[in-house]
């Protein structure tokens, strides 16, 4: 038996780390893996490198909030892990608008559950499997003091997915995202990055649903302990812009969510690795849940 369009708009938890990763947004689910761009959101690699990095992601679902932010679905559970490789390639040329050209590629593996008692024989579901990958292209620039890049992507809906479940690992819908991303620092030891990014998705065929646009930004304030250690806040800052529509009628389910929480990180020239606590501060048309991160980097 299919669920209702409402229903699958709020509980779908189909959460991407790339094409990642909680879209404006059928299922509350997004193609941008949010907050996970916290610390030198700005740089990119030299020409002729190639850096790789994985991203882990846990995040649990304490409750569902509506439109008012209410709790919906009494008892509701569930918890989403969620990884993902990204591989990055600076071209040694040519340059554009005087920047260094990179290309790089994502793939997510997703495994979640979901739990909610109020529904009976159908409470529970779970899912494994890849999610949707991506594929884009950024510019970057950078001097002493300030790095910065813009990035063009495109998610395909390639991943695991079944318009009657409630947990999915792809959204079965085409993504464009794009973004500037910044790192400045004021002083050698403060630095301020983040990351803004519009996300447009296509219809879902099997549902006739399409999410609206999502405006996201991942932020980050964090200082310097050492030449390599780190320390600071980071999260995210989520809403849609227009709501989404069902059948080419708008249904409205606009998403909103902030996240906020300390990070601890150590970088050197040909590795880092960053850990990470994020905790909702405010939930609309979303799930509600605590989330924890271990990201990496590696430089060939």
């Amino acid at each position: 038996m299919k669920a209702p369009v409402d229903f699958c708009r709020v509980v779908c938890l189909g959460v991407l780390l790339f094409s990642s990763n909680l879209m404006a947004l059928e299922g509350g689910t997004s193609s941008y893996p949010l907050g996970i761009v916290t610390v030198m959101s700005g740089a990119v690699g030299a020409p002729g490198e190639t850096h790789a990095y994985t991203y882990n992601k846990t995040v649990g679902v304490d409750s569902i909030r509506d439109g008012r932010g209410d709790k919906v679905f009494p008892k509701a559970k569930g918890r989403v892990h969620a990884h993902a490789l990204r591989l990055v390639h600076t071209l040694d040329g040519p340059t554009l608008l005087g920047g260094n050209v990179s290309l790089q590629v994502a793939v997510p593996y997703v495994d979640g559950h979901l739990d909610i008692p109020a529904l009976g024989p159908q409470s529970r579901d779970s899912s494994n499997g890849m999610g949707d990958p991506l594929f884009g292209a950024l510019v970057s620039w950078q001097s002493p003091t300030y790095l910065h890049n813009l990035e063009l992507d495109f998610v395909a809906p390639w991943g695991k997915y079944d318009e009657h479940a409630l947990v999915n690992p792809g959204n079965n819908s085409k993504a464009i995202y794009a973004a500037y991303a910044f790192t400045w620092f004021p002083v050698p030891q403060v630095e301020v990055s983040s990351k803004i990014s519009v996300n447009y998705s296509y219809e879902n065929p099997k549902t006739d649903y399409k999410s609206g646009v999502q405006l996201a930004v991942d932020y980050g304030f964090n200082y310097r302990l050492t030449q390599n250690w780190l320390a600071g806040i980071g999260g995210y800052l989520s809403t849609q812009l227009n709501d989404d529509q069902f059948h080419g009628d708008d249904v409205g389910n606009r998403t909103k969510s902030i996240k906020v929480g300390p990070q601890i990180g150590y970088a050197s020239r040909d590795w880092g690795i960053i850990a990470s606590f994020q905790k909702d501060v405010f939930a609309r048309n979303a799930s509600e849940g605590d989330t924890v991160m271990l990201n990496g980097m590696f430089k060939f």
